[in-house]
Order: C-alpha cells, then sequence, then structure tokens
C-alpha cells in the first residue's frame, strides 16, 4: 500500500523527476452527510525508488482535484494539471513547482472566465516551439483547450479541441507522434503528427466505457495501455499496441 487514510482517495498518478524523485499525486474526498467535501490535490513523495513514501499527504490546493501525472518540463519546472468549479461552470488549471517538487505555486487557472462546464481533468505537454497545450474535458460538451507560452504562468482563452473525450492524458512518442488518450467513444486515442494543431481518431482501445486511460513508449517501440472498467466487480485493462498510419494493432 503506498497511502491510505481515511479519506476516499482518487485518481493517483506517480511521476519521476530529474532528481530520482518520484511523486504520487491524487486527490480525495471526504464524506459528509449526503455529500462529499473535496479535501483537495495531494502529493506524496519516495526518495528511495519507492521503498518507501511519505507517511502524511501534503495538501497542495484545497477544494481542487487532479487526474494526471506531475509533468517536468526541460528547465526542471514541474507543473500538475488541476481542476475545480463552482456556480454551474468549471475550469481546469496548473501548480507549477521550480524546486525540485518541494514548494508549489497557487492554482493558475485555464478557462475560468469562459464559463464553461470544463471539469476538466487537466493535463499538459510541450510542444516543440516551448509552446505548453493543455487538454481539459468536459462532461457536457467537446474537450477544449489552451496554450501557454511561459510553462504555464499565462494561458490563451479556451477552445474547442473538436472532440468529446474525458480524462485526457498525454505521451509522445520517440517518433514524436504526440497521443491523446481518454474515455469516449469507449476506451479511445486521437493522434497529432503536426504538434497538437490536428488530430487523427478516434482510435478505439478498447470496447469497455474505460477509466483515466495513460500510455506508455516501451523500448521496442510498441505502446501499453492501462485503464479500468466502471461499475461492480471492475477491472484494471491493458492493451499493448502499435501505431499505425491511420490506426492501431494490437
Amino acid at each position: 500500500i503506498l497511502y491510505d487514510d481515511a479519506d476516499d482517495n482518487r485518481d493517483p498518478h506517480i511521476a519521476q523527476l530529474s532528481d530520482g524523485t518520484l511523486i504520487c499525486s491524487f486527490f480525495s474526498l471526504r464524506p459528509r452527510d449526503t455529500r462529499w467535501d473535496l479535501v483537495g490535490v495531494q502529493i506524496t513523495r519516495s526518495h528511495d525508488g519507492g521503498e518507501t513514501w511519505d507517511e502524511t499527504a501534503e495538501n497542495l490546493a484545497p477544494g481542487h482535484a487532479c487526474s494526471a501525472p506531475v509533468r517536468q518540463m526541460p528547465d526542471g519546472t514541474a507543473l500538475l494539471g488541476i481542476y475545480t468549479g463552482a456556480g454551474g461552470s468549471d475550469w481546469g488549471g496548473v501548480l507549477r513547482s521550480t524546486d525540485g517538487g518541494k514548494t508549489w505555486s497557487q492554482p493558475i487557472y485555464i478557462g475560468k472566465d469562459a464559463n464553461l462546464p470544463l471539469d476538466a481533468e487537466t493535463d499538459v505537454i510541450l510542444l516543440k516551439d516551448g509552446t505548453l497545450y493543455a487538454a481539459l474535458r468536459s462532461s457536457k460538451i467537446n474537450m477544449h483547450y489552451a496554450t501557454s507560452p511561459d510553462l504555464g504562468l499565462t494561458w490563451s482563452p479556451v477552445q474547442d479541441i473538436g472532440f468529446q473525450g474525458h480524462a485526457p492524458h498525454f505521451t509522445r512518442l520517440s517518433t514524436d507522434e504526440i497521443l491523446l488518450t481518454h474515455r469516449l467513444p469507449a476506451t479511445a486515442l486521437h493522434v497529432s503528427r503536426d504538434e497538437c494543431k490536428t488530430w487523427q481518431g478516434p482510435y478505439i482501445i478498447d470496447s469497455v466505457g474505460g477509466a483515466y486511460p495513460a500510455t506508455v513508449e516501451l523500448k521496442d517501440g510498441t505502446i501499453l495501455a492501462v485503464y479500468y472498467e466502471e461499475g461492480q466487480g471492475s477491472a484494471i485493462r491493458a492493451l499493448r499496441f502499435r501505431l499505425k498510419d491511420d490506426g492501431i494493432e494490437p
């Protein structure tokens, strides 16, 4: 067990920083009467390759959630996608760390003024020109995106990405394609071959309504996607596949 307390801990992701530190990010809900209180964005760290972890989780952003891993930039800046909402609208954002994940900024919001239902599950990826690109879920309209010229300090207005999707997760392949995996339709992915200007897909990974899919490129160039089924008796699933010009091949 990596971490467990009395709250409902959700959406964990593990990332390794350049100094070897492992950061597990997640958020927690706390039952109260007939509703849930959002505890906030939390992290726990390991400095020995995952053998031991902090016994107490640090709450980086009370009242916020996260559903993607910490992403470290070439200059060492670490970013964690977050999201929150109020008054019938939702928006995304990021937290920034410039000291190896020891301390973190206040939330820097994405799309807060758009008045859209962006229950965002924000993830980010760095493009070749230095632009940071963020994808934000919506459960009611298409996924949206925004860009940052300064590694997350400021953000453009959000724009429609052109398709639906929940729980976006980015992976850049060694061949420079960018994968964007998500739920809807079922468990699927889109591929960009032009630095997120256009997207091909959706390509179906699985027929189940897979939750929070994530991908990693293996040493032989194949891609491993891991996700979970939803509902009673749900299980973890995985698919190993190759990316083709017109889709994927298990």
